[in-house]
């Protein structure tokens, strides 16, 4: 699977499937470093020896629900209705890990519901261009 990208919507419902402390353990989570010693972090990885990109990724979902529809609004779309620009440009200017201390912050703030085959992609390949899709999305949906 080292080529392969996860099946975001699977590791959604194995998140969603873990027993309640072990899901509470990865919502507490300070950083995305943390995740390195939690239990439940590796429950959602069977098989695979997770890297920066799994811990990212476990360290957002508890904070964004799923829509499967292949049309949900995309994050930046929903920011729009609800966060000022100043804070979406504040994680694209960001550099790890605060960049995704911000974006989780801004989770738990609108509550999104996102496809996570889309938004899991995103996280996997967090960069300079995610961030700028994330912003123009943003301006876009305005």
């Amino acid at each position: 699977m080292i080529n392969e990208l996860p099946d975001f919507q699977a590791v959604k419902k194995r998140f969603e499937a873990l027993p309640n402390g072990a899901r509470a353990e990865i919502r507490r989570a300070a950083l995305p470093e943390d995740m390195a010693w939690l239990s439940g972090f590796y429950r959602l990885f069977p098989g695979e020896r997770p890297d920066e990109r799994h811990r990212r990724l476990a360290f957002l979902l508890p904070h964004a629900k799923n829509d499967p529809n292949p049309k949900a609004q995309s994050l930046g779309s929903q920011c729009s209705k609800r966060i000022s620009e100043n804070r979406v440009l504040q994680i694209a200017r960001s550099d790890s890990p605060l960049d995704i201390v911000q974006l989780r912050r801004l989770l738990i703030h609108i509550d999104p519901a996102l496809n996570w085959s889309e938004f899991g992609r995103m996280i996997w390949f967090w960069n300079d261009k995610s961030k700028r899709k994330l912003v123009e999305d943003f301006y876009i949906a305005q």
